[in-house]
């Protein structure tokens, strides 16, 4: 949840890594880059699904289904273990896409297993030539989910698809899209768009990428933007005046999957604790501080990586917060809200910090701090003085980055920087690589 101010108010596959040693704002920073596959890790997604356990020898079956350009499969699911029959689902790509026929079992780069069933080009394909534009986009309205809404500007046209959701700040609408070709039909992997009323937070937000991902190495891990949109309604009067964002697509958010399998452990806990302290390095080296840390604001890619999002929160340092997640607040913000000052409190780094020492805590435990509490029962437990309680923390090095990240006096937490360097990260890898199971 998230509260707006107002000012009147091993599984794992290294693929490569490049270590950058680099002397800025007079710290010493050390920022490793990996690519890792974890099949083990990350295997409950509703956009990429891609299991590993077949059940009593029954592969699942694939129907209506083709091979996009990037070598994933695309189809209609049956028998499978945990998801219901005539579900939609895109896998990870196939090992070999050349071989892809009809009563054929295909392998994924993970390792899952599918039987093909009938390609769609048998019945309901988008095969251009043999039927008309108007048919063909009749049955991408259907294999796809179309709404039949475009947004884009200057010859940049997205299809939207499915029903959207709402964004954790409350203040925009998520959907599921695909560019389109000359002919108005998807083309390409799915992607996400973020639309919104509310067109200053989408053009901070677009900025904040800008700024952050320029930095090269310090660019952090986070979805990549493809595209902003001042006007979303050039071509759908339903978005008028309104802004979006055209962003890469994950496959499930960090916060679902904890739900979904429980806490973290090992070398996993430690890979998604090296990601989200890189975006915090990134963010912090661009002098922004998030202000809206949290498992939902990270996502896991098809490959296994976790990435973060929605930056539309994160403001410059020594700047006032624009709104609030209670669950990710320290204890000084909670003061300052309670008191009427909220909307002048002054931004500093530690700010984060807390925030991640929370994130920690969910990733180790399964659970948030704070699960099953209202805002103001949050808010109001860190004002008066709560002393965490870390006992469900079973590694001593992990349980001693956390307490040091829950500090009370924002001045005695670490900075990102000491936070990388921890012995948690230090003795099981280096920096953000990660060593062991």
């Amino acid at each position: 949840m998230i509260i707006t101010l107002s000012r009147k108010q091993n599984g794992s596959i290294l693929r490569w890594i490049f270590l950058c040693i680099f002397w800025n704002n007079n710290f010493h920073s050390v920022t490793a880059f990996t690519s890792l596959r974890s099949p083990q890790l990350f295997t409950t997604t509703r956009t990429i699904r891609d299991y590993s356990t077949i059940v009593a020898n029954a592969l699942p079956k694939i129907e209506d289904w083709e091979i996009l350009d990037n070598g994933r499969v695309v189809g209609t699911i049956f028998d499978h273990p945990t998801l219901p029959n005539g579900d939609t689902i895109t896998t990870s790509p196939i090992t070999r896409p050349g071989s892809a026929a009809p009563r054929k079992t295909v392998t994924t780069i993970s390792g899952s297993k599918y039987q093909l069933g009938t390609p769609v080009t048998a019945n309901a394909g988008l095969q251009k030539g043999d039927v008309s534009l108007a048919e063909l986009q009749k049955r991408a309205r259907v294999a796809f989910d179309l709404t039949g809404d475009i947004v884009g500007e200057n010859g940049r046209k997205y299809l939207l698809a499915g029903k959207p959701s709402q964004s954790t700040s409350g203040k925009s609408m998520i959907f599921k899209a695909y560019m389109c070709d000359d002919d108005e039909l998807p083309t390409g992997s799915a992607l996400t768009i973020k639309i919104s009323k509310n067109w200053e937070a989408i053009e901070r937000e677009a900025e904040n990428y800008a700024r952050i991902t320029k930095a090269g190495f310090l660019r952090g891990q986070f979805v990549e933007l493809l595209d902003y949109l001042p006007d979303a309604a050039v071509y759908s009067k339903r978005f008028k005046n309104q802004s979006a964002l055209v962003m890469e697509r994950g496959a499930i958010d960090l916060k679902r999957y904890i739900s979904v399998n429980g806490q973290l452990e090992g070398r996993r806990l430690r890979d998604a604790a090296a990601a989200a302290a890189q975006c915090i390095q990134a963010i912090h080296s661009s002098k922004l501080v998030w202000t809206d840390m949290k498992t939902e604001n990270f996502v896991v890619d098809a490959s296994g990586l976790v990435k973060g999002i929605d930056l539309e929160s994160a403001m410059a340092v020594k700047g006032n917060p624009v709104d609030y997640s209670p669950e990710g607040t320290p204890p000084e913000f909670a003061t300052a809200f309670l008191a009427g000052e909220g909307p002048e409190f002054i931004l500093e780094y530690s700010y984060d910090i807390w925030s991640f020492g929370m994130l920690l805590y969910e990733l180790a435990v399964g659970r948030g701090y704070f699960d099953g509490k209202k805002p103001v029962q949050i808010i109001k437990s860190l004002r008066d003085g709560l002393d965490i309680d870390l006992s469900a923390i079973e590694d001593p090095k992990l349980k001693s980055l956390i307490d040091r990240c829950l500090t009370i006096e924002p001045s005695k937490r670490p900075n990102i920087y000491e936070v990388l360097l921890h012995p948690f990260f230090l003795t099981t890898g280096l920096g953000p690589l990660s060593f062991g199971k």
